[in-house]
């Protein structure tokens, strides 16, 4: 069972995926993915853990499993560059229904970013 920081973390992970993981698993090939991929939507959306859909995707290590209980520390995605583009005014937007961890810093250049769980935007919240 999860802590409720860990279930936090689980529902900002699944928010902050469910685009790559929508066009990942579109087709009939992705259907079973798909599926599971929704599943897990409907369980954030009405409260209920989503783990196990996490794990099923891929996203989580299997807890039972001891060699996957570990994070390892290796991330597919791309290291992080420093940048001296244009600068962000200071805060972060947060889960909209609170219910999540998910912290996402707006660029200049980049759009709104949006909780796909509940489909609605971010809300911002400034550093006071």
């Amino acid at each position: 069972m999860s802590s409720p920081v860990e279930r936090d973390e689980q529902l900002a992970l699944l928010c902050s995926q469910l685009p790559l993981l929508r066009r990942l698993h579109q087709g009939p090939v992705g259907a079973a993915r798909r599926r599971t991929v929704d599943q897990a939507v409907r369980a954030a959306r009405t409260g209920e853990p989503v783990e196990a859909h996490l794990v099923a995707l891929g996203l989580l290590g299997d807890r039972t499993d001891p060699v996957h209980s570990e994070p390892d520390g290796r991330s597919s995605l791309p290291t992080p560059v420093a940048d001296d583009g244009p600068h962000t005014v200071p805060g972060t937007h947060v889960c909209p229904r609170g219910v999540c961890a998910r912290r996402e810093q707006r660029r200049p250049d980049r759009e709104l970013p949006v909780c796909e769980v509940f489909d609605v935007a971010l809300r911002f919240d400034a550093e006071s």
